[in-house]
């Protein structure tokens, strides 16, 4: 099975029952965490920060509940991932993409994973890579 990276939208959808797209990302995530995923400390903080307003133990179940799947890779933002990042926001910024998008597209590069799993349309305009969506 080919690493996926996850999206911090969709580990925030999947969290947040209240959200109307949780529904349709519980059996994308079921799937993705059984297989490889992929994850830069960058997105594991963007979820963090969604989840900031939720009681102290929730949030660090939560982000305990991503960090000790046995099937992660979580990748540190180092000044690699920095550079690549800076050469995909030169290419991808006029098309949508954010730092933090291109922060992602340098850690699958890095890791060599094709697969992104998020609700992002933007990233639809990057060749080589694989979007899965389940929103509707």
């Amino acid at each position: 099975m080919e690493p996926v990276y996850i999206d911090a939208n969709y580990w925030i959808y999947w969290f947040d029952e209240r959200l109307p797209e949780h529904i349709h990302v519980n059996e994308s995530m079921q799937s993705a965490i059984r297989g490889k995923v992929v994850l830069s400390t960058v997105t594991l903080m963007e979820i963090s920060h969604y989840l900031r307003n939720l009681p102290v133990n929730v949030l660090e179940e939560n982000i305990k509940m991503i960090t000790s799947l046995s099937t992660l890779t979580l990748v540190d933002f180092t000044y690699d991932i920095l550079q690549s990042s800076i050469g995909f926001l030169s290419k991808y910024s006029i098309s949508g993409l954010s730092g933090r998008d291109c922060v992602i597209l340098a850690t699958m590069e890095a890791t060599r994973s094709k697969v992104l799993l998020t609700h992002d349309k933007a990233f639809k305009k990057v060749n080589g890579i694989r979007i899965i969506d389940e929103i509707p």
